[in-house]
Order: structure tokens, then C-alpha cells, then sequence
């Protein structure tokens, strides 16, 4: 119990500063004079990075301790907000970018395969999350001072050295993932990238970065809200087609609304779809019999690989980022009739 206590507090305290490079980096790079073709070209080599990055993660930390890696990903996201704060060497950028998520997101997967085995318990998780992703929001908006925010990395390191370290496994690379799993986790990933672009479609509407904090405290809040009633209420395996179809009408409807009052509503209905995805894929990901690192392994590799090649398409296309939304949607909507229930 010690244990996922401590997990637990440092998911909240690393996701509060994390949250700012995650949701807001965009609208940052977008702000220091990068175009959008520049964004996206970075993003390209953060995902491309990704697929050894979350290898590496997870071999290290299966020889040293998962939790030294966490610790290490705290400092290095510490000095990925000076990187985007003061330099404009993309590669540089996209170079810190990719080490912060991927000395990250790999180990959270293997705790959460460890620790989260059931509905309620990464509803739990989620809420914590959602909680930490509202106080950042605030922060983004009152513009912390960036020694703020490597303050507060550094504090998550704290509860990380009280986790226990695991013993050392063998990498299974032929662990067999089921085809509904792979054909769910690529189209999961179109929402992943609309989740990336976000943020600066609403910066590009409304020129101000307290606006896109307003709306991200908005969505929060309804994903607070409806997440309880997602975990103890509704059926979401059974009903998730039809949820998330509604979720892309919404979508939809959204980028093709100008009107930012009428956008913050709109939020309310968004935070209820993004988290019903957030949600399913947590389950999809975690209910797993074949719990071993090489699992996680190759899931990220996958991830990586389809967020590279979707950011590379979209990059080659030259199109506004409007266009390149309702391409993401349609993927979304596909997304609608990947997800079937199965235990392997």
C-alpha cells in the first residue's frame, strides 16, 4: 500500500508540471516564432527518438530500478522548460522534449500494469491526474516563473525514492498482442495528435494563452466530473462505439465554431469524450495477461511509429491546421470500431 502511495504522489506531482510541457509546449514554440510546419517537424523527431527512447527506459530501468528512471526524467524535464523557454535550436528542443516523455510514459505503463488492475482503481488514477492537470492550467495561465516550475520537478523526486525498487526481469520481446489491441492503439493515436494540436488551433482563435488555460480548466473540470459516473455507472466497454462516435460530432461541430464563448461550452461535452477515450485506452493497455516489459516495449514502439508517420503525412501535406484537425477526427472516428474486449 506504502508503495502505490507513494507512486501515487509522485504521478500527482510530476503531472503538474509535466502537464505544462505536454499541453502547452505547442503554443510556447508557436509564440518563440517556430511555425506550424516547424512544430510538427519537431514532433516528428520526438516520436522518431521514442521508439529507442522507451527501449532504453526499460532496459535501464530493469537493470537499475524503474524508480531511478522516474527520478532522472523529473531533472530532465526540469531543463526541457529552460530549453523551450530560451533556445530556438529545434533539434535541441525536440531532443529534450523526447527525453522527458519517454523517460516517463514507458515507466508509468509498468506501474500501471503493475499497480492498476482494475476499472475503478485508473478511474482513481485518472481523477489524481485530472486534479494535478487543473492546478497546472492555473499555472499556465498566471505564467509561473520557470524556477517555479523546476522547483516543483524536483520536489517529485521526493515521493519517487520511496517507491520500492523490482527485481530485475528477462525483456520478452514474443509476448503475442492481440490484433484488436494493435488495430485500437494506432487509431488511438490520431487522438494523441489531435490532443498535441489542440491547444494551438485555440491559441491561433483567440491569440492568448489564457484563453487556451480557461478552456483546459473547463475540460478538466467536466472529466472530473463525468469520470466517476464513466467507472461506477456506465457500461463504457459496451457502449464506448457509440460514445466515441458522438465524441467526434463534437469534435466536429468545434472546429468549425468561432464563437469562444460558445467554445467553452463545448469544452464540457470534449471533456467527457477525451476522457471516455483516456479511459478505455488505460484499459485496453493495462488489462494485460502477458504483463512483461517486453510488452511495454513494443507497445511504445508502436505508438511512436504511428504518431511519426501520421506528423510526417500531415508535415508533407502543407496544409492549415484546420484541415489537418478534421483529418485527425476522421481517424477518431475510426477509432469508434476498434475496440473490442478481449483478455490476451
Amino acid at each position: 500500500m506504502k508503495n502505490i502511495k507513494s507512486y501515487y504522489t509522485y504521478i500527482f506531482i510530476s503531472t503538474l508540471t509535466r502537464n505544462i510541457v505536454d499541453v502547452y509546449s505547442v503554443v510556447y514554440l508557436y509564440k518563440s516564432g517556430f511555425s506550424i510546419k516547424d512544430i510538427i517537424l519537431t514532433y516528428i523527431i520526438v516520436y522518431f527518438l521514442g521508439i529507442y527512447l522507451s527501449e532504453l527506459s526499460i532496459i535501464l530501468g530493469n537493470k537499475i530500478g524503474y524508480k531511478y528512471i522516474l527520478i532522472s526524467s523529473s531533472i530532465i524535464t526540469s531543463l526541457t522548460f529552460y530549453v523551450i523557454t530560451y533556445s530556438h535550436n529545434l533539434y535541441l528542443i525536440a531532443i529534450f522534449l523526447s527525453l522527458s516523455i519517454f523517460t516517463y510514459h514507458p515507466i508509468k505503463h509498468y506501474y500501471g500494469m503493475l499497480f492498476l488492475k482494475h476499472k475503478k482503481a485508473i478511474g482513481n488514477t485518472l481523477i489524481l491526474i485530472y486534479l494535478a492537470t487543473l492546478l497546472s492550467s492555473f499555472i499556465a495561465i498566471k505564467n509561473f516563473k520557470i524556477i517555479y516550475l523546476v522547483v516543483i520537478s524536483v520536489i517529485g523526486i521526493i515521493p519517487a525514492l520511496f517507491v520500492k525498487k523490482e527485481s530485475q526481469q528477462k525483456v520478452d520481446y514474443h509476448k503475442k498482442i492481440s490484433k484488436n489491441k494493435i488495430n485500437y492503439f494506432i487509431f488511438d493515436q490520431f487522438k494523441i495528435i489531435f490532443i498535441l494540436l489542440e491547444p494551438l488551433y485555440l491559441y491561433l482563435i483567440s491569440n492568448n494563452l489564457s484563453y487556451v488555460g480557461y478552456f483546459n480548466i473547463i475540460l478538466t473540470i467536466s472529466s472530473i466530473i463525468c469520470i466517476h459516473l464513466l467507472v461506477t455507472k456506465i457500461n463504457i466497454e459496451k457502449n464506448y462505439k457509440y460514445l466515441n462516435i458522438i465524441f467526434t460530432i463534437i469534435l466536429f461541430l468545434k472546429i468549425n465554431i468561432l464563437n469562444k464563448n460558445l467554445l467553452l461550452i463545448i469544452a464540457v461535452l470534449e471533456g467527457i469524450g477525451i476522457k471516455t477515450n483516456e479511459l478505455v485506452s488505460n484499459i485496453n493497455l493495462y488489462n494485460n495477461l502477458n504483463k512483461n516489459t517486453g510488452y511495454i516495449i513494443i507497445i511504445e514502439k508502436i505508438f511512436c511509429l504511428v504518431r511519426t508517420i501520421i506528423l510526417c503525412f500531415i508535415y508533407f501535406l502543407q496544409v492549415d491546421i484546420k484541415i489537418i484537425l478534421y483529418i485527425l477526427i476522421m481517424g477518431i472516428f475510426i477509432l469508434s470500431f476498434q475496440y473490442k474486449k478481449d483478455t490476451t
